[in-house]
């Protein structure tokens, strides 16, 4: 195995790890502030993954990483706002 199929094969296994960790997150009975917080830098991170090793977004002038890369900054803080209005309205 090369090195740049080891690098996509322990991105993936990282990628499913997030996803089961979130899976597992979901059934956890934790305060919805903490699972929003902990959900939002799952997000983050996968997003980053994704963008880095799978879309070859790695270049720093490249337009299309940019708007990505907001994305992913866009989402989590959506998750975050949604989390703590739902801990305000309780």
């Amino acid at each position: 195995m090369n090195t740049q199929e080891r690098s996509v094969t322990l991105v993936w296994l990282a990628l499913v790890a997030l996803t089961l960790g979130s899976a597992w997150l979901g059934e956890e009975g934790w305060p919805v502030v903490v699972t929003a917080l902990v959900v939002a830098l799952i997000v983050a991170v996968k997003g980053l993954l994704v963008i880095r090793h799978y879309m070859g977004l790695v270049e720093e002038g490249s337009r299309l990483r940019s708007v990505m890369r907001l994305y992913f900054v866009v989402v989590p803080a959506l998750i975050l706002v949604a989390g703590g209005a739902s801990w305000l309205a309780v």
